[in-house]
C-alpha cells in the first residue's frame, strides 16, 4: 500500500511539473491553477528571515541595485531574481528612459526605509556586489518591481530559490499590460 501511495504521489508531482512547463495558453484555467498549487508545494514562498537585521538604505542606484549600510559598512546590493532596464550603465547607449523610471520607482519604494536581506546560495556576483532578496516591511522589493512591470524576472543559478514565484508575477504583469509590458518596451522573446 505504501509503495502504491509513493507511486501515485510521484506521478502527481511529475504531471504537475509537466503542466507548469507548458505555455499558459495551452492549459485550461483549472489545470493551470492546480499545477501552480503543486509547484508551490515544491518551491517556497518568500518570507523575511527572522534573524535578519534591518539595514539602512543610503541610495537606490537603479531599479535592481541599492547602496545600503550593512553592519556599519557601505554595501552595494544587487536584488536577486530581477533585471530592470539600465539607467547608470557606463556605456551610455545601454541606458534608457525606462531605466530612469525604474530607478525612480525603486527610490520611492526605499526612501526613508530600512530593509532586510535574505541570501541564497551565492552571496556576491562577479562585480563584487552583495546578492540578496530585499524586503521592505516584509514584502520583497522584487515583487513590487515585477508586479508593476518595471523589471523582468531573471533566474541565475545557483540563486533560484524564488524563480517560480518571480516568473508567476512576471506573467501576471505581462497579462495585465503593467508598466513596460503595456508600452511595448518588454516583449516576449
Amino acid at each position: 500500500m505504501k509503495r502504491l501511495l509513493c507511486i501515485l504521489l510521484a506521478a502527481a508531482l511529475l504531471v504537475g511539473c509537466v503542466l507548469l512547463l507548458l505555455p499558459d495558453d495551452c492549459l485550461p484555467e483549472t489545470l493551470r491553477r492546480e499545477a501552480e498549487k503543486l509547484q508551490s508545494l515544491l518551491k517556497p514562498e518568500p518570507r523575511p528571515e527572522t534573524d535578519s537585521r534591518p539595514c539602512e538604505v543610503l541610495y537606490a542606484i537603479d531599479g535592481d541595485t541599492l547602496l545600503l549600510l550593512v553592519d556599519g559598512e557601505k554595501t552595494t546590493v544587487r536584488l536577486i531574481g530581477i533585471d530592470a532596464p539600465e539607467s547608470v550603465h557606463p556605456e551610455t547607449e545601454n541606458n534608457s528612459p525606462e531605466g530612469v523610471l525604474a530607478a525612480q520607482r525603486m527610490r520611492e519604494l526605499v526612501s526613508g526605509r530600512k530593509v532586510t536581506l535574505e541570501y541564497d546560495a551565492e552571496r556576491t556576483d562577479r562585480f563584487g556586489r552583495t546578492l540578496a532578496y530585499v524586503y521592505a516591511d516584509g514584502v520583497l522589493l522584487e515583487d513590487y518591481m515585477l508586479s508593476e512591470g518595471l523589471a523582468r524576472a531573471m533566474s541565475l543559478e545557483p540563486n533560484t530559490r524564488y524563480e517560480h514565484h518571480f516568473a508567476k508575477l512576471e506573467r501576471e504583469a505581462e497579462k495585465a499590460g503593467a508598466g513596460f509590458w503595456g508600452t511595448g518596451f518588454y516583449a516576449l522573446p
